[in-house]
């Protein structure tokens, strides 16, 4: 993933002088020369530009990525993306880039565009967290349970009661009428809870749970009861919001930013100190040596890679990136933005938290 990441960091500063950038996104089970003679055709199409220079490099770009497909005899197991293109800066110069890429995890777009600049926001969607939210919003009259994956929100499942609005009545009317609505929103409250019990208990990676509604609303829900324990314990946030459905969902997720980015940090945090103390206490489960990092790495030994933003040596992170995957080490990349995250940057920059002591 690190590397990926690197990757398209280069790819986006890359622009083209005109529109003659391409990218080619083949997906997980499709049939290469399908996708061959479809850019066949293009370059048929291409040779028809009115600019000779552009027409050039584009019908150069297509031939390039005709030749690098050919050399597949079957589309990888994830799909292939490809991107090719002349980069010069200079207007009438020759500096033609060919990327071919094996993403980590499987595609289903089948892509061909020409731009001026690459298409790489499939595979930046790979980049994000795996971890994953639950969304609960709830008011007297709608309901909503979703998920938020990295960015993307869905509605999983929406209710709507059956609770009459306000009523005008007196004395003995208005308290049985009062009882019956206490019944009939504890009842709806039931509802939703045991759909997000199932929803919630059945989402892999659940890493917490943000509650949205007006005012007291969100209380009286928790406060109902219905709620299974160890999904109340995973309530990172509540949140007054005026909307339900997907405009309610929206504004749940755009409020919660802030509640996640301090999920994040204390995370980071979380991390760093556990390193610290077994570093502070010596108890041979730490270090911060570049060689005693590679030794550990090589021995199978380390649990966590912490690696602050600011460190530098690509070649390092390349190495023990490489590393941590054949070994099944976690790398976790630490900001600056707490106290913790500038100590580790301060003491170098990388550090590992181990499964056990080393020799």
């Amino acid at each position: 993933i690190y590397g990926l990441r690197k990757k398209l960091e280069f790819l986006e500063a890359k622009r083209g002088r005109h529109t003659e950038l391409i990218t080619v996104y083949v997906p997980d089970g499709s049939e290469l020369y399908k996708t061959i003679s479809k850019l066949g055709e293009e370059r048929g199409t291409a040779e028809n530009i009115k600019s000779k220079a552009t027409m050039k490099n584009v019908t150069a770009a297509l031939d390039k990525i005709i030749s690098e497909l050919r050399l597949f005899k079957k589309t990888p197991a994830n799909g292939l993306v490809i991107f090719c293109g002349n980069v010069a800066e200079m207007e009438g110069q020759a500096d033609f880039l060919l990327e071919t890429l094996i993403p980590p995890k499987p595609i289903s777009i089948n892509l061909y565009r020409c731009s001026q600049k690459f298409v790489l926001e499939p595979l930046e969607e790979m980049l994000e967290s795996t971890e994953v939210y639950g969304l609960l919003i709830v008011d007297r009259q709608e309901g909503d349970i979703g998920l938020l994956k990295g960015k993307k929100a869905e509605i999983v499942k929406k209710f709507e009661s059956m609770i009459p609005g306000k009523f005008r009545a007196g004395g003995q009317s208005a308290q049985r009428f009062e009882r019956v609505l206490e019944g009939m929103t504890n009842d709806f409250f039931k509802q939703i809870a045991e759909s997000a019990n199932k929803i919630f208990h059945e989402t892999p990676n659940l890493k917490g749970i943000i509650i949205g509604g007006p005012g007291p609303t969100k209380q009286d829900f928790l406060t109902a009861g219905h709620l299974a324990t160890d999904l109340q314990r995973k309530i990172i946030g509540q949140l007054d919001i005026g909307y339900t459905g997907e405009s309610g969902i929206e504004e749940l997720v755009n409020k919660a930013h802030e509640v996640l980015k301090e999920t994040e940090l204390a995370k980071e945090k979380q991390l760093v100190t556990k390193f610290l103390e077994h570093l502070g206490k010596g108890t041979g489960l730490a270090t911060k040596d570049i060689e005693q990092i590679r030794s550990a790495l090589q021995n199978g030994a380390v649990d966590i890679v912490l690696v602050s933003e600011k460190f530098k040596d690509e070649a390092i992170i390349d190495e023990f990136t490489a590393l941590a995957g054949n070994t099944g080490a976690s790398i976790e990349f630490i900001s600056v933005e707490t106290m913790e995250g500038q100590q580790l940057k301060a003491i170098g920059g990388i550090a590992v938290i181990l499964r056990y002591k080393l020799n």
